[in-house]
């Protein structure tokens, strides 16, 4: 397994910015559904009742912490133990016999439940994938420093913390910011990673804890054929992608060196996990200095250090102490009970079902809407990945509320709002440091000035600086069902959803300044309209008089005047053939119909040919409010004489007389 390569470490340096990110946080079309959908979930609802019973009014939804034990399988465990005897299988008494042979053969079973030919691999009893993965690296640093080799470790930014641990116990390191970036590394034959003479371990999740996200498993054949510079083993964490997904490591070609699991992420019990590993590789956990109660066959303490370690397989040198052996039996009847409650292929019911659901899930947040249209919703999620492909994306829905205003909701808010709902999902950072500086946009800098402030993953500071330091997180397992995701999207429907009215200010009550800063559209009423409202317009005289009611009234009448908020953007005059005025920037125009066909007001057969297409116009509008004071003389003045004057009044002829208009109906 060893590689060369002439690229250079510099050009696979390690990904520093967020622009090539291949996410998002809005939603797609997800996939079609499956035929199957409705008769999977109703063969769940056909069971659930007897076999789940501590679900009786509660929906469970963190799945990805663990999912839930069947009530035949504890009935069954239970009933085991009531009728045998089983002893420490260390002992050679018939009830220690009869429990060794019993693990032997649950051994076996497990490993074929992943398609794992226990020729070709070996299981290791360990208490959770975490163990596992500990377990690993403390073999592999033990093999480097026994063979002077110096130990190189690379882990996805999907990792869980467990993974990202491994880092401390070597002494490089590198994290790869994206898929493409794991690509480009084996396709250069793996430079920027394990020099020559060096042992290498690369590291990732079958499925990202956080947004459920499902990665390649294609990289560790890909490693194993192309990285030839140096011995690069590979370490799958397969805790999230086991729990709803069929494990198949029948292509021992294509499989990890090693995998770590926990059986209650499966089963919901035993509490007990696995490190898988392949035989061909299993020789670089042969030297592990640390040795147990029975993992050894003879150990010398007086006066010499000798000890002799079992050989004869890789679990009899790994297994440290005596095992959790009644867990080990509760693990065969999980294996039992999950093929008869979801069929022979019991992962695959499993998968298919649960991506049903997660598409359901998917569809149902992204259509919750607040009054004002924006989403109540933030999901994260990958481009690449569709809900309802269980090939790209798990069971999994990572998101934040958001109020109508855009705002966040506090993410421990929603979980303990909806835990009083007897509703049970999960917020936080969830162990995942890498997934959340990606999808919410955290540099190191500033989760250390977070850290400073008080901010800890225990006791979160859950908005920082306007940005979530979580997520809220639902999961489903095999018995989820449709109820269940009706139950909570209608508890964040009511709970979070705006459905309030804006409330509009009439323009009478606003201040002066509100109603200059407001959005003024005025519909220029028809020109027969308009003439006969200026020739029927009584003569006031008198310099402070007001537009007598008769003529205010029309006028209302023929002019709609409408405000938006103050403070809001305006829009020019822009209908065709007038002209367009950058001072107009209180005063909307839209005519009906357009202006420059009104030729009826525009030509006038009692009125002489001006400069000024707009004179006419101002001459008939203008006359009342003239004659009532509101409007200074100059503005009915005729440009013929003076051509300035003309684009002044184009330009603000019209916000005098609307100004004008605005404060008669104030005065009413």
């Amino acid at each position: 397994m060893s590689r060369t390569s002439s690229v250079s470490d510099d050009d696979m340096s390690s990904f520093s910015g967020h622009d090539d990110y291949d996410y998002e946080t809005d939603c797609t079309t997800p996939a079609p559904s499956c035929s199957g959908e409705h008769i999977e979930n109703e063969e769940v609802e056909s069971f659930r009742a007897r076999e789940y019973p501590q679900l009786a009014g509660k929906i469970y939804l963190d799945h990805g912490g663990s999912t839930l034990y069947a009530k035949s399988m504890v009935e069954d465990f239970s009933q085991d133990l009531i009728s045998n005897l089983y002893g420490n299988p260390h002992s050679d008494s018939t009830p220690s016999a009869i429990a060794g042979h019993r693990i032997d053969a649950i051994r076996d079973k497990a490993l074929r439940f992943f398609k794992a030919d226990p020729e070709e691999w070996d299981l290791v009893f360990v208490a959770n994938a975490t163990a596992a993965i500990k377990l690993t690296i403390e073999c592999l640093r033990d093999h480097a420093a026994s063979t002077h080799k110096q130990l190189w470790y690379g882990y996805h930014r999907d990792a869980h913390t467990s993974l990202v641990g491994i880092r401390e116990l070597t002494p490089t390191s590198r994290c790869f910011a994206s898929d493409d970036e794991v690509e480009k590394w084996v396709e250069c034959g793996g430079a920027g990673g394990p020099l020559p003479r060096q042992l290498g371990l690369f590291a990732y999740p079958g499925q990202s804890n956080m947004t459920g996200r499902r990665l390649p498993l294609s990289w560790p054949g890909m490693i194993r054929e192309k990285i030839l510079r140096a011995n690069t083993y590979t370490l799958l964490d397969a805790a999230a992608l086991a729990s709803t997904a069929q494990l198949d490591l029948s292509n021992t070609r294509e499989s990890p060196d090693f995998v770590a699991l926990s059986f209650y992420k499966i089963f919901g019990f035993p509490n007990v996990g696995a490190l898988l590993v392949q035989k061909s590789s299993a020789h670089v956990l042969a030297n592990r200095k640390y040795f147990g109660g029975g993992t050894v066959d003879m150990v010398v303490t007086l006066n010499d250090t000798w000890h002799a370690r079992k050989t004869t397989t890789v679990h009899d040198a790994l297994e440290d102490g005596t095992l959790p052996f009644h867990s080990i039996f509760a693990l065969d009847h999980a294996i039992n009970v999950h093929k008869r409650l979801y069929g022979s292929e019991p992962m695959k019911f499993i998968s298919r079902h649960t991506a049903q659901l997660s598409k359901q899930l998917h569809d149902n947040l992204c259509n919750l809407r607040h009054r004002n249209g924006k989403p109540v919703i933030r999901i994260y999620k990958e481009r690449n990945t569709v809900y309802g492909d269980s090939k790209s994306q798990g069971a999994t829905v990572a998101f934040n509320v958001l109020k109508s205003d855009g705002s966040l909701v506090p993410y421990t808010e929603v979980e303990k709002s909806a835990d009083s709902q007897s509703i049970y999902i999960r917020s936080g950072s969830l162990c995942n440091p890498g997934g959340m500086a990606t999808y919410l946009n955290w540099t190191s800098q500033e989760m250390r000035a977070a850290f400073a402030s008080g901010h800890r993953c225990s006791n979160p500071t859950q908005i920082v600086d306007g940005k979530a330091t979580g997520v809220v997180r639902v999961s489903l397992g095999g018995m989820s069902t449709a109820s269940d995701i009706r139950a909570l999207i209608s508890f964040l429907r009511a709970s979070y959803v705006d459905t309030t009215t804006p409330k509009s200010i009439p323009l009478a009550r606003q201040p002066v300044s509100a109603q200059r800063a407001s959005f003024i559209k005025i519909r220029i009423p028809e020109g027969s309209e308009m003439k006969s409202i200026m020739r029927t317009a009584p003569v006031i005289n008198g310099p402070s008089s007001r537009p007598p009611p008769a003529l205010r009234n029309r006028l209302r009448k023929s002019f709609d005047l409408s405000t938006g908020s103050p403070g809001s953007s305006v829009t020019s005059i822009s209908s065709s053939g007038l002209p367009r005025s950058q001072s107009s920037n209180l005063i909307g125009l839209k005519s009906k119909p357009n202006l420059s066909r009104r030729t009826s007001l525009l030509n006038r057969s009692d009125a002489k040919p001006v400069a000024g297409r707009w004179d006419n116009f101002w001459r008939e509008e203008t006359a009342a409010l003239v004659a009532a004071g509101a409007v200074e003389s100059e503005v009915a003045s005729s440009p013929a004489a003076a051509p300035k004057k003309e684009k002044e009044k184009e330009r603000g002829g019209f916000r005098k007389v609307a100004r004008a208009l605005t404060m008669s109906r104030r005065h009413d």
